[in-house]
């Protein structure tokens, strides 16, 4: 018997049609990266509220001079529609709040700094991209390998950038911002943007500027302090210079907020109002008869307009104090007041050295 032994052959076969896959590429300016310098000038804070970690100080919105720069893409196909900017910066310590991204500054304790760049959105926090710069009017078309040019004063190339500056700890005398490299554009051409942007920046972006804090103190919130003495007796004022018998003195607590006050500050509270002539230590109210004297915690009188009488205090690391002081008034004469409301208006002073 013959084994007949078959041989099957198949034979498989593709067919492959070539064509061109179009791929992004990156762009790289052909004379380096285009400096844009921004002064955000002097941001000074007044108010020892402002002056806390955390705050936010008014974002400002500057523009750079034209400068035209020229990139060249290398990629295939095209030519093409878009070409996209990105942002990017190499800042440490990113934090996201509300719709801008902080950074540390190197070598500034004291601030952070948050960056938007212009684009074809609106201003955009760095980092972002790719976002197309094309308008819908534009019929410019953007080719491969060869070179492109860009006006950095453009509406949509970065040359206008909105700027945040906010605070890690309070600020003591000046911050200074000195020619921080903060941001830096890129570009990339094709359909897409491409998933990264290449290795030159096209423009890098330095900030300068200054956040002072001038020595101030502010009493009370800058709000007036009212202490009511209650009612008292006509018949109890005797003796001039004397409170009336069995008066206890009403105990008021003065907040004070101080900016840029070092440790080693001496800082002191006075008081300035009219005295009475009579008795000098008393504040003049508007009966003749009566006067009110403040004193320290310890009863000693502030006296009015008296540069020696003082009360020193320290701040604590907030650059915050509670003085306590007491009122009481006096007769100023001897002679028993006529009866009704007495007033009387007197000022809180800081002084510090």
């Amino acid at each position: 018997m013959k084994n007949n032994i078959k041989l099957l052959l198949f034979i498989l076969s593709s067919f492959y049609s070539v064509e061109t896959i179009a791929a992004d590429g990156v762009c790289s300016p052909i004379n380096g990266p285009a400096t844009l310098t921004y002064d955000i000038g002097n941001m000074t804070i007044t108010d020892p509220g402002n002056n806390i970690a955390g705050k936010v100080l008014p974002d400002q919105i500057l523009s750079a001079p034209s400068k035209t720069t020229t990139i060249n893409c290398t990629c295939s196909g095209g030519p093409y529609t878009y070409v996209w900017i990105w942002g990017d910066t190499n800042l440490p310590n990113p934090q996201t709040i509300g719709d801008y991204t902080y950074f540390d500054i190197p070598g500034n304790e004291y601030a952070q700094v948050g960056i938007k760049v212009k684009t074809i959105n609106g201003y955009v926090s760095v980092p972002f991209g790719p976002i197309h710069n094309k308008v819908n009017s534009s019929t410019t078309n953007y080719s491969c390998n060869e070179d492109i040019p860009l006006n950095s004063g453009g509406k949509n190339t970065g040359g206008q950038i909105e700027v945040s500056v906010r605070l890690k700890r309070s600020v003591v005398g000046q911050s200074v911002i000195n020619n921080v490299l903060i941001a830096s554009t890129y570009w990339t051409v094709g359909d897409t943007g491409g998933s990264s942007h290449g290795a030159m920046a096209t423009t890098n972006t330095y900030l300068n500027g200054t956040i002072t804090v001038p020595q101030n103190c502010v009493i009370n919130a800058g709000t007036q302090v009212v202490v009511e003495l209650g009612d008292i007796y006509s018949s109890d004022f005797k003796v001039a210079g004397e409170k009336p018998a069995n008066y206890t003195p009403k105990t008021f607590s003065i907040p004070v907020e101080c900016n840029d006050m070092s440790a080693t500050a001496n800082l002191t509270l006075r008081l300035q109002g009219t005295p009475s002539v009579q008795f000098p230590d008393a504040l003049q109210s508007d009966n003749k008869d009566v006067g009110v004297v403040v004193t320290d915690e310890s009863n000693n009188p502030l006296v009015p307009n008296n540069a020696t009488s003082v009360i020193p205090f320290t701040l604590d690391d907030s650059f915050r104090s509670d003085i306590i002081l007491h009122a009481f008034p006096v007769g100023t004469t001897g002679t028993p007041p006529k009866e009704g409301v007495f007033t009387t208006l007197a000022y809180l002073r800081v002084d510090f050295s």
